[in-house]
């Protein structure tokens, strides 16, 4: 998983371009480019998650770094042909006119074409926020989703998470509460999907519609078995943020568990940007 690899690999230097500990703005447009999960009490990175933008802004590549080896854990390159962004031998996305990601098509096990194969599919609203997303398991269906998620917005921030089967019962198999403080705006941070572990690996690269607009505070995530039973609840909290004199995040720390689409790993977590 990425986010056990994020938060277990080893304390060392960060291979990213770290900006986010200046005590001058960081520039107008910026675009979180790092994700560094840090030792709490030296500030070092264990690892870190990072794109690289070409000059048009789109993305070229993305790098999940791993400071003990000094090495890459994994990393792929982004081709553009048409309305497709194809990312390595982990499949590809379709993009829609706004070049938010419409489609996701991959396997089980990344780059392993023997996997079994999974489609999602992503729909927006009128204002440009994520509404739903279908999960196609194709050894199951490949006309019928097996899970839908519903995301609720309220106030420009993404509240509420629901997954759904699609079929038989259409049970509720999970749900995500998200908490934010309304007094404080966030610029361009990056986006707070808690289950999109689909999407992990790429975050930094995708257009996913628009982003929260006020500081997260707290998620909590539940699960459910057939009969509608709690199976697990997992709470995860944020805290201590800092800023770039012009607004831009710079750091958190998060107390809790550690959710799969969330790249914020328990303890000091470090973003760096790049500007227009």
């Amino acid at each position: 998983m990425l986010l056990g690899l994020l938060s277990a690999v080893s304390c060392s230097k960060e291979n990213s371009r770290e900006r986010g500990n200046i005590d001058i703005p960081l520039g107008s447009d910026c675009r979180v480019t790092g994700i560094a999960p840090c030792d709490s009490l030296s500030g070092k990175a264990y690892g870190s998650l990072s794109v690289v933008l070409g000059n048009d802004g789109k993305p070229l590549k993305t790098e999940i770094f791993d400071s003990t080896s000094g090495s890459s854990y994994y990393k792929t390159s982004f081709v553009y042909k048409g309305d497709s962004m194809e990312v390595g031998n982990s499949g590809y996305f379709l993009l829609d006119q706004e070049k938010r990601i419409s489609e996701f098509n991959t396997y089980e096990v990344a780059g392993d074409p023997g996997s079994d194969k999974f489609r999602y599919t992503y729909q927006y609203n009128g204002e440009g926020y994520l509404k739903s997303k279908s999960w196609y398991i194709y050894s199951l269906s490949t006309d019928i989703p097996s899970f839908v998620y519903t995301y609720t917005w309220q106030n420009g921030n993404l509240v509420k998470v629901e997954a759904t089967e699609a079929g038989g019962l259409r049970r509720t198999a999970l749900t995500a509460e998200l908490q934010y403080d309304l007094s404080r705006p966030v610029i361009n941070f990056v986006y707070s999907f808690p289950e999109a572990n689909e999407l992990a690996p790429f975050i930094l690269a995708v257009n996913v519609g628009k982003k929260s607009t006020n500081l997260l505070t707290k998620v909590i995530v539940k699960t459910y078995d057939a009969s509608g039973n709690t199976i697990e609840t997992y709470t995860t909290e944020y805290k201590n943020y800092k800023f770039s004199p012009d607004g831009y995040i710079t750091e958190l720390y998060a107390s809790g568990d550690v959710l799969d689409g969330l790249l914020i790993v328990d303890g000091l977590t470090k973003f760096s940007y790049e500007c227009k």
